[in-house]
């Protein structure tokens, strides 16, 4: 079973992006156009007073901006699979064209949902409650918010690991199979990143100094870079695939040659 190394894995999608990096730049650009552009429509239809900390120290929450944000967030989210699908088609050498980029708005896009809700949560898990108990402790000056904080602190990385990571693949597969449900994808996403989460990880820990360089220039350069990191885990997903297959086949065979040995007649 051939698991590719990080430096394997981003060799092939720089092969693979060869000759088409002004294409990719230009879905790249188009989709965050897409995204600015929705969010401003539906910011007008849900005008809201936001979310955040007021000067008295009260914590401002207004409904329309949760619901204004969520419906955004999904828009993006669907998007973004649309984008996966059109990636997978450059990575296994198939036609592909910028309409692949609305795959999600046209393939059972419900299916999608749970996979939002499910990163929602995390997000909201991984970032949120740290956050709240870390005011909470520098606002009281209570050490038992401090002790929380800690203790909130490896719970969210079980976490990150548990769903990001582990729910990582699923784009990829509902792009394969859009018509098996989000419950389908997301069990099956688990299974494939059991035992290769953090090699994931360290995958995704490879492109800090690109992303710094690509900060640095006022995020001119992510119009390479995002690409570059896209394709990249493209190929690993491809490459599970890869193994998975590999396995299977090494399975079957092993269990045909059992078969073929108890046939034989004794001597």
């Amino acid at each position: 079973m051939n698991k590719a190394s990080t430096a394997e894995l981003k060799s092939s999608a720089r092969a693979v992006l060869l000759g088409k990096w002004g294409f990719m730049a230009y879905v790249f650009l188009a989709e965050i156009m897409l995204n600015m552009i929705f969010e401003e429509i539906i910011g007008m239809a849900f005008p809201s007073s936001g979310f955040g900390i007021a000067a008295d120290g009260s914590i401002v929450f207004s409904i329309p901006w949760a619901v204004c944000q969520i419906i955004i967030r999904l828009f993006s989210t669907i998007l973004s699979v649309g984008s996966m699908f059109l990636y997978l088609n450059i990575c296994r050498g198939r036609t592909f064209q910028f309409k692949d980029l609305f795959f999600g708005f046209t393939h059972r896009p419900e299916h999608i949902s749970g996979y939002f809700a499910v990163i929602a949560a995390a997000t909201i898990f991984c970032s949120a409650v740290p956050s709240v108990l870390l005011v909470l402790a520098l606002r009281s000056g209570n050490a038992l918010w401090g002790i929380g904080l800690l203790a909130a602190v490896p719970l969210c990385i079980a976490g990150y690991f548990r769903l990001t990571l582990g729910y990582a693949m699923f784009p990829y597969l509902y792009a394969d199979s859009p018509w098996k449900t989000s419950r389908e994808l997301l069990r099956e996403s688990q299974r494939m990143m059991n035992g290769s989460k953090l090699r994931y990880f360290r995958l995704q820990l490879s492109f800090l100094g690109i992303l710094l360089l690509g900060f640095l220039s006022f995020g001119i350069g992510m119009i390479w870079i995002s690409p570059y990191m896209t394709t990249t885990s493209t190929q690993f997903y491809l490459n599970l695939i890869s193994a998975e297959e590999e396995k299977q086949e090494y399975s079957e065979s092993s269990a045909y040659e059992s078969e073929d040995s108890q046939d034989e007649p004794f001597n």
